[in-house]
């Protein structure tokens, strides 16, 4: 049957198993939003629309596949690369699933949606959550700063989820308060809440004291507010001594930044004399000998070490793969050695402290709201949705945006991490 496209003037063909009237009229004018809180409905576009008994046709027999329509697919996948489930419209009910085979061809399904009008509604509430982040604020009277931190985003996701709540009750009522997908989805989103961006001429960030303190209990850890004495005169970039006096860092023995509880900074050539002493070509003030430029190299490009002029930064802390971090003190920038093959990682690891601190955090939030899903058989309450496989996926993305030259090349360290199979994904 060709009902009229109302987007665009023209026939549209919709299957015949596509019954209910509300769901017919909105597939008629055109398709859904093709990506949306990490659901990817460019299906719903396809001419004519494909009913799931195509769409799994791979030579299996299939069971419980009749009158469903598809829509499109999750845009988390597996660690092969392939998409995690399917988005299945009920072609006589209007209802909305997540869908997968298994392995005897039989349909496992988890309710989405009530309908395609509530399935949209919840998708833009996922996106809210991340635009209203990143709108400007108007400060009330009185307020010194724009609210941001781990309450606000405890806030916004619960906010949030009290919507979802009232744009779909049936679909919360049926799945006992926990549907598949949207909860999940809506954490992630609500970390864009944990800070604000900072001034002109200071740090990325504008960090809030609660954001270390959370970091700190992630680790069960403590935090370490510097005094006067432990910041050396090299450390002359004023907005760093601030953060690192008033807010202070982490300290823990778990976390995967390594901060001394005691003692004041010392340079990398007195704490790593065999890499950055005399004869690796420092200077004075850790400058090179032999003309190392700011990129790690010599004029030659060779060396046994190629980054010399590191020598005068700060041994910031201890990072992975034993890797210390090099402060610049002058500029606040973040770096690493060039300690593996081939004059890798890349020297920038992160912009500042700010932003390593707001990464750090994230990517521990993310990795706590993994850890009661990380077990392969954790019993779960659906039967296609594991918040593992969304969380895995949507990580790196996260990290991405708090500093996006962080994963300027593969020899970026968080680049080289998340390619490591050896340390699992990237959560683990």
């Amino acid at each position: 049957m060709v009902e009229t496209n109302a987007g665009a003037g023209v026939p549209r063909e919709l299957p015949a198993g596509l019954t209910h009237g509300p769901s017919r009229e909105r597939l008629a004018a055109g398709g859904l939003p093709a990506s949306y809180a990490y659901l990817d409905l460019q299906a719903s576009w396809h001419e004519p629309l494909l009913t799931a008994e195509a769409w799994y046709d791979d030579g299996i027999r299939l069971e419980g596949v009749e009158g469903l329509i598809v829509l499109g697919e999750t845009r988390y996948d597996d660690c092969f690369g392939f998409s995690t489930a399917d988005v299945l419209l009920d072609g006589a009910t209007g209802e909305v699933y997540l869908a997968c085979l298994d392995e005897s061809g039989a349909l496992l399904r988890d309710v989405l949606a009530s309908s395609l009008d509530t399935l949209v509604a919840l998708m833009v509430e996922v996106e809210a959550v991340t635009v209203g982040a990143a709108e400007p604020y108007e400060p009330e009277e009185g307020e010194e700063f724009e609210p941001r931190g781990p309450g606000t985003v405890a806030e916004v996701a619960g906010v949030s989820l009290e919507r979802m709540r009232k744009a779909d009750p049936e679909l919360f009522r049926r799945t006992d308060d926990r549907p598949a997908h949207w909860e999940t989805a809506l954490r992630v989103r609500a970390l864009a809440w944990g800070a604000l961006p900072g001034e002109p001429g200071g740090l990325r960030y504008a960090l809030d004291a609660s954001l270390v303190e959370d970091l700190a209990a992630l680790t069960d850890g403590t935090v370490r507010r510097f005094q006067e004495e432990d910041l050396p005169a090299a450390l002359s970039h004023a907005p760093t001594r601030q953060l690192l006096g008033s807010l202070g860092l982490p300290v823990s023995d778990r976390g995967m930044l390594g901060i001394d509880p005691v003692g004041p900074f010392l340079t990398m050539a007195e704490t790593y004399p065999d890499s950055f002493g005399s004869e690796n070509g420092e200077g004075e003030n850790g400058d090179s000998e032999d003309g190392d430029s700011e990129d790690g190299e010599g004029e030659d490009g060779e060396g046994e070490h190629h980054r010399a002029y590191q020598g005068g930064f700060l041994a910031f802390a201890d990072w992975l793969y034993d890797m210390p971090i090099a402060l610049d003190g002058a500029t606040g920038r973040l770096e690493l050695p060039a300690w593996f093959d081939g004059d890798a990682p890349a020297a920038y690891l992160h912009q500042d402290v700010s932003a390593l601190l707001y990464v750090v955090w994230t990517y521990e939030r993310l990795r706590a709201d993994r850890r009661p899903w990380e077990h392969p058989h954790t019993s779960v309450p659906w039967a296609v949705f594991h918040p593992r496989e969304l969380l895995d996926w949507a990580a790196e993305g996260a990290l991405r945006g708090l500093d996006p030259e962080a994963f300027a090349s593969e020899d970026h360290f968080w680049p080289i991490r998340i390619e490591d199979g050896h340390m699992g994904s990237l959560l683990e």
